[in-house]
């Protein structure tokens, strides 16, 4: 019984107690040494959410707006479905070919609305079959993933993730992947802070939903 009631009580002693927040700041290193806020990059520990926590005002959603998706990057987590309004003038056709996560939400006009649901897990790219220029990312995650996404700043909040020590994983269009450990709701810890190398990025050239080049923009046709 004795030695029970030990092994119960070096147990409870291990155990992390209660949940913490998790604030910082991520950085990026740009070509010749000068930083920049890691705004849009992506930060999440993976099981550690609850879902008394997490809380939508609405359903997610990515605009097609003055020739760019908005957001840039939208995280999900799998089995969410997004919608993919368009509120320009003219067409748009959102697509994407990554493997797993491949649709085609052909063309739409002003006003329309196309979605899509992502049932697998990562990075999914996306473009637009008929500006070229136009490139987001939607990241899909685990439903019991806790996840925020930098401010311009550059800062970020993760907010009831369990105490003690956790992988934080952090993603970044320019700056890749990194992963970290971190002790959260140590007494007297600072906020994180975290640096990635940006220095080699250069922007994904892709083609279009025909796996071919686009064709040269045409000048002065209103619906494009």
């Amino acid at each position: 019984m004795a030695a029970a009631l030990l092994l119960l009580a070096r147990g409870a002693a291990a155990a992390p107690p209660g949940r913490a927040d998790l604030t910082g700041t991520l950085r990026l290193v740009l070509p010749g040494g000068a930083t920049s806020p890691g705004a849009d990059a992506v930060v999440w520990v993976a099981g550690a959410h609850r879902s008394a926590v997490r809380s939508s005002a609405q359903p997610p959603a990515i605009a097609s707006r003055e020739k760019r998706f908005d957001p840039h990057v939208l995280v999900v987590t799998r089995g969410t479905t997004v919608t993919f309004p368009n509120v320009d003038p003219i067409y748009h056709n959102a697509f994407s070919r990554t493997p797993g996560s491949e649709f085609d939400l052909g063309l739409y006009r002003r006003g329309a609305a196309r979605a899509f649901t992502f049932r697998g897990t990562g990075l999914v790219r996306l473009y637009c079959n008929i500006h070229a220029e136009m490139a987001a990312y939607v990241l899909v995650l685990d439903p019991e993933d806790a996840f925020a996404v930098a401010d311009g700043t550059g800062s970020f909040r993760l907010a009831d993730l369990p105490a003690g020590r956790q992988l934080v994983h952090v993603w970044s269009e320019k700056g890749g992947e990194k992963e970290l450990t971190v002790d959260v709701g140590a007494e007297g810890a600072a906020p994180l802070e975290v640096v990635l190398d940006a220095s080699s990025y250069r922007p994904m050239p892709h083609q279009n939903k025909f796996g071919k080049d686009y064709p040269p923009a045409t000048q002065g046709v209103d619906r494009y």
